[in-house]
Formats: structure tokens, sequence, C-alpha cells
């Protein structure tokens, strides 16, 4: 058969049902069919990997690429401010007279009186909005600021272009105040404070009509970006307008505060030179101290670095000017009011570097765990770093859930309980032992944050223990596969010890109740099954009919402890019943099962489920010694008691000491109960229990 032509499934002619009917007319049988679909198959993984070294070969281009247009995006918006620094400058050369003429005193005195007006009529507005909007008390606190406009605008989904909701602007000379409506009114308080923008940290970008978005505007907020509509064309006018004068007000402040501080310098080392400068004097004038450039340009610079991802060096300019501002203050008894704008700003940008780190450890269904706990190292030491470790704490414990559940997820329920088990309770707790590995680097020394774990990690546990129960804890699962799953568990939660974090007493507390109840079970069933075997039992030897089986059945309870060579007569008997023998078997693998499962709380459960179980297959023997009237049968009736008694009742005792530490007492008490049997003679009758007995069920 030729090879097939593969077409370009990719290809825009390609139809999938003429490609698949022409193949079934082409090749005949289920082989070639199988072959082709072979073929296809390794065409499609070798394009599926084709594609993986594809993206891994270009993931640093990706990485690059992205820092390139995240720094284009923060030159971008410094060049914005350049332009509008540059505008205002021209217009301030351009109002200059050349002269340098004065103006007349009259008109000094006019506009004296028009600015003590205007200030006044600032405050009575200032002093309104603080009736109108709760949770701005700091309005009046910034001196010189002063009102310009206000409105409702209607916030729009920056992605989306979907409607959010309408909210109450303020705009000042020195920053953007956003309101909401007050949904508990009380008086003229009709908003409430959500956030305020310093202007010099916000760019104004006019957004162009598109769609369902219309009059609307965009602040660029580093890191964020929100936009909003105004009502009309000639309102959005307005507002730009507005946000322009606020621009041009500011840079023309900051530009009389520079050149006061340039023009003040030479005088004060004039004055050094002269005869009557005390250079001790302790008074100075505050308005002529001169900052160092880069303090100046700390504000900028960490909103360069927010919009790189240079977070360690955002915290390395974030120290430096704290460290400068200490020094000022140390050195000059109180800030002057550039540091104090500067000390506003960088705390500003502080808050913003602490929302970015914070965003980085949140847990979305559109984040990826890819990376796991590695990539959450770099901002949980920055944040700690910040002093946020109790929130970086708690984003953390956040991840290590979402993690942990995944994880969990991808354990299917195939083949037995047991396998099941022991995959899951592997995957729990090694990724636990994991996590509380990088809790550890994290947070080495932190006693708040390591009592937050230590919950996070009893509640993981209870939510473990919740599904084991209902997985394994069923009616049809038996007590040797109980065993089996909760040692397993038990040896994995083993494991935190080594960490410090010891949750083996939680996890016996959550599986005390199930045990209780499955060991109950188990007494019942099993006491069922000897009176069933009790009824067809004609208390003869066992015969295995070769020495073969014979073999194998000595080998088989001597691996339990038991020497049955005393016992055999003859080629293939044993001087044994069947039903003792099966008994025998089926006791010592309980004893087994309650010995590995024993815990201080499970040891009274433990000793019950023995003592019933053993006096029921001896009160069998009992009542059959009683009916009994052949005197050969009365004999064989007493060996099989006293091998129960004597034999079965020692290894018992022997295996419960090694394990516990103790003879079992209930058995103990049995064999004393029942030691008339050793002689032949039927026990006097005791005392019944009942039902109630147990303090359990008071």
């Amino acid at each position: 058969m030729e090879e097939p032509n593969f077409p370009l499934f990719s290809s825009k002619v390609f139809i999938p049902d003429k490609y698949v009917r022409d193949l079934s007319q082409n090749y005949v049988g289920g082989s070639e069919l199988q072959a082709l679909r072979k073929k296809i198959q390794s065409l499609s993984e070798e394009t599926s990997n084709n594609l993986k070294r594809n993206v891994y070969q270009n993931y640093v281009q990706f990485i690059d690429t992205a820092k390139e247009i995240s720094h284009l995006e923060s030159e971008m918006y410094q060049l914005s401010h350049l332009l509008s620094e540059q505008k205002s400058l021209l217009s301030a050369l351009s109002t200059t007279s050349i002269s340098g003429d004065s103006a007349p005193i009259s008109i000094e005195r006019e506009n004296v009186v028009n600015a003590k007006d205007l200030e006044e009529e600032n405050k009575q507005k200032l002093a309104s909005i603080l009736e109108k909007v709760e949770g701005c008390k700091e309005l009046l606190e910034v001196p010189g600021r002063t009102f310009l406009y206000e409105g409702d605008l209607l916030e729009i989904d920056p992605t989306e272009n979907t409607a959010l909701k309408t909210v109450h602007v303020y705009l000042f000379t020195d920053g953007f105040m956003i309101t909401a409506r007050n949904s508990n009114s009380r008086g003229l308080m009709k908003y409430v404070y959500e956030i305020m923008y310093d202007l010099s940290s916000l760019a104004v970008v006019n957004v162009r009509d598109l769609g369902n978005v219309k009059h609307a505007f965009k602040l660029l907020i580093f890191p964020d970006t929100r936009v909003f509509q105004c009502s009309s064309n000639s309102n959005k006018k307005e507002w730009l307008d507005k946000f322009d004068q606020a621009k041009k007000t500011r840079l023309a402040h900051e530009q009389q505060k520079r050149e006061s501080i340039v023009e003040k310098s030479p005088s004060r080392s004039m004055s050094m030179e002269s005869p009557s400068f005390n250079p001790f004097d302790e008074t100075e004038d505050e308005s002529c101290t001169v900052h160092p450039e880069w303090f100046l340009d700390i504000p900028e610079e960490l909103d360069v670095c927010v919009a790189q991802r240079h977070f360690e060096e955002a915290l390395t300019y974030l120290q430096k000017a704290k460290d400068y501002i200490n020094q000022f203050v140390t050195a000059n008894g109180q800030p002057d009011q550039v540091v104090i704008d500067i000390q506003r700003k960088v705390e500003q940008r502080q808050n913003n570097l602490t929302e970015v780190l914070m965003k980085e450890l949140e847990v979305n269904p559109d984040k990826s765990l890819q990376g796991g706990l590695r990539a959450a190292r770099r901002a949980v030491r920055l944040l700690n770093q910040l002093g946020r470790s109790t929130q970086s704490c708690d984003l953390f414990l956040k991840l290590c859930s979402s993690m942990l559940k995944t994880q969990c997820k991808r354990v299917k329920r195939e083949g037995s309980t047991t396998m099941y088990v022991r995959h899951l309770s592997s995957v729990v707790f090694t990724n636990m032992c994991h996590m509380s590995e990088e809790f550890l680097r994290a947070f080495p020394d932190s006693p708040s944050c390591a009592s937050a774990y230590v919950v996070w990690a009893s509640g993981e546990l209870s939510l473990f223990t919740t599904h084991f129960a209902k997985q394994v804890f069923m009616p049809q699962t038996s007590l040797s596969t109980i065993t089996e799953c909760v040692v397993m568990v038990r040896t994995q939660c083993e494991r935190l010890c080594t960490y410090g974090v010891d949750l083996c007493y939680q996890l016996n507390g959550a599986l005390r109740s199930p045990l209780t109840k499955a060991l109950r079970e188990a007494r019942d069933k099993l006491i069922d099954s000897i009176k069933l075997r009790s009824l067809d039992d004609k208390w003869i030897p066992m015969n295995l009919h070769s020495k073969s089986a014979l073999a194998r059945c000595l080998q088989e309870h001597a691996s339990m402890g038991l020497d049955l060579s005393t016992y055999v007569t003859g080629d293939t008997w044993i001087q044994l019943t069947a039903s003792t023998l099966s008994f025998t078997k089926m006791f010592l693998t309980l004893l087994d099962d309650c010995t590995r499962l024993k815990t201080t709380e499970l040891v009274y459960s433990i000793d019950e489920t023995l003592y019933s179980v053993l006096e029921a297959q001896v009160r069998h023997t009992e009542n059959s010694l009683r009916n009994e009237l052949n005197k050969d049968h009365r004999q064989f009736v007493v060996k099989n008691a006293e091998f129960l008694l004597k034999t079965v009742v020692g290894v018992s005792q022997l295996k419960y000491k090694e394990a516990v530490g103790y003879e079992c007492p209930s058995l103990a008490k049995l064999q004393k109960e029942y030691s008339a049997l050793l002689r032949g003679v039927s026990p006097a009758v005791r005392s019944t229990k009942t039902k109630y007995s147990s303090p359990e069920f008071l």
C-alpha cells in the first residue's frame, strides 16, 4: 500500500468528512486503518513537541518584549509630563515683561483684595465639600489647596467597556478626589470618600468615541488605569480644560519655588562672607534649603521601577528616601514643605508597590500555578521587607491551599481503595512538607505567622480526614483494608514532625469515632460467622488429604506464631476441627489489625472486640461439651478448648504485649472464666452482660 498523501490540516480547503470518507474507501481492513491512525497520531505528537520547543526557545524573548513594552509605557508617561511642563514654562515666558517694570500700586492692592476674596471663597467651598463627603477630614490639612471643578461621571471598565458605577469627583490644584454615592445617607452626607490621586502622579488621556463609549477620558495612574464618561462633549471639553489648568497652576507653583530657592541661595552664601555672619546662629530660613536632585526625582524613579517590575530597585529607592528624610528631620528638627511633599508621594508609591506585590500572590482562576511556591518567594520576601509580613503570610497560605486543592483533584479514584489512599496521602503530605519548608524559609522568625501556619495546617488536615473517612469507612470495606489505609495515613502524617508540626493527635482524634464503629461492625460480623459455622461442626479431626497440604497448613500457622506439629497424627490428620483452625486464623488476623490500629483512646474498644469474638467461639465449645455424651468425643472437645484457651490465648498475649506493652486484661479474664473447660467440666452460669454495659452507650 502506498504512503498516504497527508493534506495540510490547517488549510481552508481541508474537509474532515471528505478526508475520512476517502481514507475508508482507499484503505481496506482494520490493520491498515490502525497503521494510518498511528501515523497521524505520531504527526500530532511531533507537531505538539515542535510547538513546545518553539515556546521554550522564545520564552525569554517574550519576557524581554514585555519588559520593553512596560519601559516604553513609562517613558511615554514621563514624556507627557515633560511636554506639559514645557508648555507651562512657555506660557509663563510669554507673559513675562522684558523691561521688568512693576505694575502700579493700585493694581497690586486690587489684586491683593481679589486674592483674599478668592481664598475666602475657596475655604467656604472646601467646608461645604466636607459637609457632603464622608471620610475626607484631611481635605483642609494641605495648605494652598484650591478647588477647581466637580461633577458626576460614569466609570467604565477599561478592558470590557462596560459601565461600572456612577461617581462624584472633585478636582483641586493638587489632586483629583473620587467619591461614591452614600447608600446610608445621613443628613447632608451624600457621598463617601473613595480615593485621592496626586495630580503629579496621573496623566489625562483623551479617548475617542467608539461604540457605546462616548465623551470619555482616561486617567493613567501607574500601575492602574481608570476610564470615565462625561454627559456630553462640552462637559468632556470642560473637564479636560480644567485638568490642563490644574497642571499649569501646579507647574507654575513649583517653578516659583525653584526660582525662590535659586535666588535666595547666593544671598545666603554672601551673608557668610559678611563680618556680621555668625556660623553658630541656629536661626535659619527653611526655604533656603537645597535638596539633592535625586531626592526630588524619587517619585518618578519609583513609578518607573514599578512599571518595569524592578521591585528590588524600588525598595532600595524607598529606603534611600526614608534615610534622607530621617537625617534631614534629625538635623533641622522639622521637615520643610518640599520634604513633606516628597514624603507623601513616596508613601503613595510604597502603597502602590505593596498592592502590586500582593496581586502577585493573589489566587484567581485566570492565574497559572505552574511556578509553584518558588515563584512566590520574591513577592513574599519584598512584602516582609516592607513590613507587611501578616498580609504576605495570609496570601501565601491561601496560595498553598489552592495548590493543594489542585494537586488533590489530579488524583483519580482508580483501582483499589488501598492504592487510592496511598497515592492521595502521599500527594497531600508531600505537598504539606514542601509547603512547610517554604514557609520556614519565608518566615523564619515570626511567631504570629507560625501560629497562622499551624491553624492552616490543622484546617487542611481536617479537610483531608473528612474526605478520607468518606472513601474508606464504608460498610463493604473490610477491617484489614481500613487498617492498611489508616496505617499509611499515620505514617505520612508523621513526616510533618520533621518540620516541627505534629498533627498525629488531631488525626487520631478525627479517626477515633469511625474506627470504633468499624471495630464494632467487624466484631458483629465475626460473631455471626462463628454462629453459622457452629451449626455444621461435626467435631471430627481435620483431614488435609495430602502431605503437601499438611506442610502448607503447618507453615501457614507457624508464620502466625502457632506450632501445630503436636496435633498431627498419621500422615494427613490434625487433631483439631476445621472450625477451630478457621477461627484461629481469623482471630489472629483480627488481633493483628487491632494492634496496628492501637491508640490510647482505642484500647478499650480493642479489648472488648477481642473478648467478644473469642468468647463466642469458646461458648460454642462449652455448649458442645454439655450436649456431648460420648466419652471419646468429649475428650476431643476438651482438646479443642485447651488449644483455644492455652495456645491461641498465649500467642495472642505475646503479640498484644509486644504492641501495647502489657498483656490484654480481657483475654486473661476470659481464660480464667472458662478454665473449668480444661478439666472437661462445664463452667457455672455467669451473669449475663447487658447490651449497654459499655460506657459508649451511656
